[in-house]
């Protein structure tokens, strides 16, 4: 089966944005000027180029070590998401997790997500892209990537802000959109919609696009990710008055139009490795599970510092935390505090035994993925460096194993490194149609079948029975404590197989705010249970502290009351330059004396 891979090409960005000063001295009128441009598809190819490398990023570019605002988290935004959410704990905590964030205040105009530069791009191809005599068919491939584009983006600046203004168009200084209010929500994301399935329309079916476009089927995906989180985002903030139904039917209708496209769950049959090897490839251009990828290529220069540095914990140095282990279940499906097979935790190695399987392909037990001797940061294994210790800490000595690439071939080649990112994947459409379904009340028994009990066949865990559902009584009482409602048992089911399938994918954060559950950032945030043995040399009280159970707490000195949420955070805020520049933007909810 043929699939999908992005590579960079030729940067295009020269009619607009800031390189728009000095186009006329570096593209002389006899080769390609605004006057000139536009005449062929080859044109509209090359302006669309540039797209790709700023919205299809996969692990970034050259040394990949920037910081994404407003998150905070780093550039290679899939692995190291879920830094700032309760799945993991960087050695320095997020000040976007404890409702510390201030870039509104410190950063200029366009900063902090609030920024258009992309959008002008894609705005300049919308109102130029048929001044050429190109064939209609020919013309429409880019006209469906480029709203495919726009549709993303959007998504994006919802997600962070609720309302935001729609612009049709190229706007200059003297534009009155510029001194518009925001676009309520509800019409931004029908407009969305409209362009997405503009865009679905527009492009090419699988296979029959050019190699290292996107196709149909990647505007398939984004329309059932986008369905099910304004659905949802609309159900569990009843405070917005909308409804979220018609945006579920979309994801559901998405969902089901690519299960039926011969994608399917990667496996080889091996439940102790398969999981773990999906995220730690060179290619995946044969790989059944991946509808969007981004390829990295030495010979063209095109790589980044991401395998050696992920490997070596550098970026963030963090830990995932005992709440995100906790959740996962026994080989018997039922959680930790009810299976018999679960043997406590007195030690990493104790609570991993009789385990789902991705517990130990997504976290290191002691010993594993240990870095090639003499390799850079070998001394991560095979005991995490837990503060006390030297080397690039893991604050709660759940090291991640996840996205770990056992290629020191690959680390030596720092910015030319080639693990390829894998962008969109089969295994988050069936969560997304399971969960939608759900939120109809549409689930049977068959809709588990087609996709929470497809995806734990994998790693050959017991099938969810919509009869028999596990009881879970601390988790439905983290429920009771940090969201007020608990969730009805099926539905607790499929948001722990979410979380536990796309650990470490940069979903949670977005999951939590949808869910209007982003009080459980306020749990206590715990490792391991610290062993002395296993760490002679660490001075518990100086080094490392602990709770009364004998768990890392990681900031205890620094947070001792604990991280903090406020509603406030479910949008970020606009910054203040911005709402000067513009007095009738107006900020967000209870932003407005910070």
């Amino acid at each position: 089966m043929k699939k999908l891979y992005i590579i960079l090409t030729l940067c295009t960005g020269f009619f607009v944005g800031s390189c728009n000063d000095d186009f006329m001295e570096r593209y002389p009128l006899d080769q390609i000027t605004d006057e000139n441009f536009w005449q062929t598809g080859e044109d509209l190819e090359l302006y669309c180029n540039d797209l790709y490398a700023q919205y299809i990023r996969g692990f970034s570019y050259g040394w990949g070590q920037n910081n994404v605002s407003p998150y905070g988290y780093n550039e290679a935004t899939i692995p190291y998401g879920d830094v700032i959410t309760d799945n993991a704990a960087p050695d320095s905590y997020s000040r976007v997790t404890n409702n510390e964030y201030n870039g509104h205040i410190t950063g200029g105009s366009g900063s902090g997500g609030w920024s258009w530069g992309n959008m002008r791009k894609l705005n300049y191809f919308l109102d130029n892209y048929q001044r050429g005599d190109v064939d209609p068919e020919v013309r429409n491939v880019y006209l469906g990537e480029v709203l495919f584009f726009k549709a993303w983006d959007y998504f994006e600046k919802v997600k962070l802000f609720g309302n935001v203004p729609w612009y049709n168009h190229v706007l200059e200084t003297d534009s009155e959109e510029l001194y518009a209010p925001r676009t309520p929500r509800a019409e931004v994301m029908d407009s969305v919609m409209k362009i997405l399935d503009d865009a679905i329309a527009y492009l090419p079916e699988k296979g029959a696009q050019k190699q290292g476009r996107i196709n149909k089927d990647v505007a398939l995906h984004l329309k059932s990710r986008i369905g099910l989180f304004e659905g949802t985002y609309r159900k569990y903030h009843n405070e917005l008055g909308l409804d979220g139904s018609a945006f579920l039917e979309a994801s559901v209708q998405a969902s089901e139009t690519l299960m039926a496209s011969g994608y399917s769950i990667y496996t080889t049959g091996n439940t102790d490795a398969d999981y773990n090897a999906l995220f730690a490839q060179y290619s995946y251009a044969d790989n059944p599970e991946i509808i969007l990828w981004k390829e990295y290529s030495a010979n063209e220069n095109l790589g980044v510092a991401f395998s050696r540095y992920y490997a070596q914990n550098l970026r963030h140095r963090h830990g995932a935390t005992r709440d995100l282990v906790d959740a996962y279940l026994c080989i018997d499906g039922q959680p930790i505090a009810n299976s018999p097979l679960f043997e406590g935790k007195d030690s990493i190695q104790q609570e991993m035994l009789h385990r789902d399987p991705r517990l130990r392909q997504t976290i290191c037990n002691f010993g594993e993925y240990a870095l090639a001797e003499g390799a850079m940061g070998a001394d991560n294994a095979p005991l995490p460096n837990i503060p006390g210790l030297s080397g690039n800490k893991c604050p709660t000595g759940y090291r991640v194993g996840k996205w770990f690439f056992n290629e020191p071939d690959d680390w030596g080649r720092l910015t030319n490194g080639m693990q390829a990112a894998p962008v969109f994947r089969y295994a988050e459409i069936l969560l997304n149609y399971a969960e939608a379904r759900y939120e109809l009340g549409q689930l049977s028994q068959g809709v588990i079948d087609q996709t929470i009990n497809v995806i734990r066949s994998r790693v050959n865990m017991p099938a969810l029975q919509l009869g028999n559902i596990p009881s879970d009584p601390v988790l439905d009482q983290d429920y009771a404590t940090y969201c007020d409602y608990i969730p009805e048992p099926v539905l607790r089911e499929i948001r722990r197989e979410r979380r536990i399938e796309l650990a470490f994918e940069n979903f949670r954060w977005d999951d939590l705010m949808r869910w209007k559950a982003g009080k459980f950032l306020e749990k206590p945030v715990e490792g391991i249970k610290f062993v002395q043995e296993q760490f002679p040399s660490v001075v518990v009280g100086t080094d490392v502290f602990l709770s009364s159970e004998g768990y890392i707490l990681p900031y205890f000195q620094v947070l001792p009351d604990g991280r903090t949420w406020d509603d406030r955070q479910y949008l970020f805020p606009i910054p203040i330059e911005d709402l000067v520049l513009n007095p009738e933007l107006k900020q967000n909810p209870d932003w407005e004396s910070n």
